[in-house]
């Protein structure tokens, strides 16, 4: 069976205006510049894909480990970390930085994307195109869609020293997962596919109307249904 990463390479040549960059340009890298994937929609839109190839799963242990060194807390046996935290006088921001040390690769990811969708504009002349990053889940279960939303929102909600956001060329990211499956009957799973909008919400309304058309035609590329859940998400069943 084709992995995730393969049928989605398929899947995005049957966009329309579609465009690999790597064709485009050869090879030939300009220096000092990165580029994003592929262009679609006669240029209108940039894309950046990339894959979540790792399971952090030892990341939260990880955590726990060092913060009961610096903190000097004693484990004894099995305890969830929501008891670990509950007797730290900060057990929210403990949650929040455990959720943000699970999921690094995810900045990692936007930052690397922000630089390639900026310079392929560049490139290719093209200012007012949208940016898309598609970050494409296959192994990685331990970074549940909830996870993957609040450090996407914590990466995008970052600024410079200017007070402007820090990650501004991509104007959104589309998560498309098969690490893991929800139950939608006693018969039917779900693969879930999200969709986030960059707080600048430049093209809001543009980035809404491709993420759904993304959405549907891969649910039809897969031959499989979609259910939309609530505004900016889906998934496809299986």
């Amino acid at each position: 069976m084709s992995t995730l990463r393969q049928r989605f390479e398929s899947f995005i040549r049957t966009l329309d205006g579609f465009e690999s960059i790597d064709a485009l340009l050869q090879g030939a890298d300009p220096k000092g510049k990165k580029r994003a994937d592929y262009l679609v929609q006669n240029r209108q839109v940039v894309i950046e894909q990339k894959a979540l190839n790792s399971n952090p799963i030892g990341r939260p242990q990880k955590f726990i480990d060092k913060l009961a060194h610096e903190r000097g807390i004693r484990i004894y046996g099995r305890v969830s970390t929501d008891q670990v935290f509950s007797g730290q006088p900060d057990p929210t921001d403990l949650k929040r930085r455990m959720v943000l040390h699970l999921a690094r690769v995810i900045e990692d990811d936007v930052a690397n994307a922000d630089k390639q969708t900026a310079n392929t504009r560049e490139l290719f002349n093209i200012p007012e195109a949208l940016g898309i990053l598609v970050l494409l889940n296959e192994r990685a279960s331990v970074l549940r869609h909830d996870v993957i939303h609040y450090a996407l929102w914590n990466s995008f909600q970052k600024k410079c020293e200017s007070g402007a956001l820090r990650y501004a060329a991509n104007d959104g990211v589309i998560v498309i997962s098969e690490a893991s499956s929800l139950a939608l009957s006693q018969f039917q799973r779900a693969f879930p596919i999200l969709s986030f909008i960059s707080p600048h919400r430049r093209q809001a309304a543009f980035i809404s109307q491709f993420s759904d058309m993304l959405m549907k035609r891969w649910a039809a590329f897969n031959n499989m249904p979609l259910v939309m859940t609530h505004a900016g998400g889906s998934m496809k069943s299986a």
